[in-house]
């Protein structure tokens, strides 16, 4: 059916006329892979920084391309090895291969700041911008609400792996702008243990207590403990990003150690982003502040243990408004817009029963009275209320019709009455005929009767 507008007499525009068909989150992702457009990553194309590493020897930092599927973990190193991928929006949520980014910090290096940071470049540089068109393509509903939980879901997707957390003396600034600038591999010396920060000074960021876990502890998970900081590589940090939402690393020990072959290890998953962006994306639209039975966020996205997240992809039970593309009448759109404004004026305002509500006569005594008003949406989308009196689109009319049989029962009433006159006046007539007729006769037996009186006085005195 067509989509509920919430903001309808609110500031929203009309209903739109796009059709919506329910669909769980396997229905989702047929839908996607039918109607959606693919991402390609060709490894060779991902981020690259030139810099030294902790021998001051020249180095370039990588981020490489990781790709598990039925064969086995595969992932590229220092670019020794080209690797592409090719994958829709359903195959990240649905797919059963996974794709990650990869960093091996240069010779020496401490932690891998240097790679995170260019991983983000790879995530705000399309990667969640082509994400977020996907769900658009199929979730949005024109209605104004549907494309405020998706730019919500964007939104919160890139804080999620790119924080810009306060620094000592420079809102806004994040350690992705001190990170993705540097190119000395001795900068991240230490950096394991996190005991510098970063700081503001001068029109400069600098280095003070606790940089990197001020970076990177917002945004990913040190799994340290589960391995060696000794070993040269290890693509377990990687793959292991499968289980945990946003990045995962691991850092080189610096010490007795270190021969400058060690090297710090970063992966991110990139099935679990978009699994992130649709949990958002539904905490929105379900309510953010909805809770399990248990009390519980019902959807929720945690940097950590996958498990801890709350993932809509895990709800079979949700029923997604999937866009169908299929147009209706004008007319329809009219009237839904009609009825779901006037279902929010009630649900704002309240209502009332009136059972004369339905008599014309009544409702327009009521009106011109002044005890009722009409509410109309002006050009911001609100409804605001005026007199009909002086509305330009409402106009008092003649009835023609009305008016033409009005005259023609006037006119044959008037007929009958001049011919009941007529024969009214007829019969007065012939009455006042009959009334001379006997008052004629009256006078004449009167004087007849008075002449024989007469008569006989005159007898009766002779």
């Amino acid at each position: 059916g067509l989509p509920y507008n919430q903001e309808a007499g609110f500031g929203g525009g009309t209903t739109v006329s796009t059709i919506w068909e329910p669909g769980n989150i396997t229905d989702l992702c047929e839908y996607l892979k039918n109607n959606g457009t693919s991402y390609s990553i060709d490894s060779n194309s991902l981020p690259k920084q030139d810099r030294k590493n902790a021998k001051d020897k020249d180095a370039t930092s990588y981020v490489d391309l990781g790709i598990k599927d039925a064969n086995g973990f595969d992932v590229t190193r220092d670019h020794n090895k080209t690797l592409t991928a090719n994958f829709t929006v359903a195959d990240l949520l649905q797919g059963s291969n996974q794709y990650y980014l990869s960093y091996e910090g240069v010779k020496g290096e401490q932690s891998p700041v240097y790679g995170i940071a260019l991983m983000q470049d790879f995530l705000n540089g399309g990667f969640i911008d082509w994400i977020a068109n996907e769900f658009s393509a199929v979730l949005d509903l024109g209605d104004g609400f549907t494309s405020k939980a998706l730019e919500y879901a964007k939104s919160q997707t890139t804080n999620l792996l790119y924080k810009k957390d306060i620094i000592d003396g420079c809102d806004e600034k994040s350690g992705h702008d001190y990170w993705v600038k540097r190119s000395d591999g001795k900068d991240t010396d230490d950096n394991t243990q996190y005991l510098t920060k970063i700081s503001f000074e001068n029109g400069e960021l600098k280095l003070t207590d606790n940089s990197v876990k001020q970076y990177l502890d917002p945004i990913g998970t040190n799994v340290q403990t589960k391995g060696s900081q000794d070993e040269k590589y290890q693509s377990w940090v990687v793959s292991e990003s499968e289980n945990y939402i946003g990045f995962t690393f691991i850092g080189s020990r610096k010490g007795g150690g270190d021969d400058g072959n060690d090297h710090a290890t970063a992966g991110l998953n990139l099935n679990n982003i978009a699994k992130a962006f649709l949990t958002y994306f539904a905490d929105y639209m379900n309510g953010v502040s909805q809770t399990d039975i248990y009390g519980n966020d019902l959807y929720n996205v945690k940097i950590g243990r996958k498990e801890s997240s709350n993932l809509i992809t895990e709800d079979y039970l949700y029923q997604f408004k999937i866009k169908t593309g299929t147009k209706v009448s004008s007319d329809d759109l009219a009237q839904a817009t009609f009825y779901d404004a006037l279902f929010n004026q009630i649900c704002k305002n309240g209502w009332s029963e009136n059972e004369k509500i339905s008599d014309s006569s009544y409702l327009q005594q009521m009106l011109q009275n002044g005890m009722f008003f009409i509410s109309k949406m002006k050009d911001d989308g609100y409804y605001y209320q005026g007199n009909y009196a002086t509305d330009p689109y409402i106009k008092e009319i003649s009835d023609e019709t009305a008016i033409s049989q009005a005259e023609s029962k006037y006119t044959t009433e008037k007929a009958k009455l001049n011919t009941k006159e007529e024969t009214l006046d007829l019969k007065m007539k012939n009455l006042d005929t009959e009334i001379s007729s006997l008052t004629t006769e009256y006078d004449t037996v009167k004087n007849t009767i008075s002449k024989n009186i007469e008569k006989s006085f005159k007898r009766y005195s002779a």
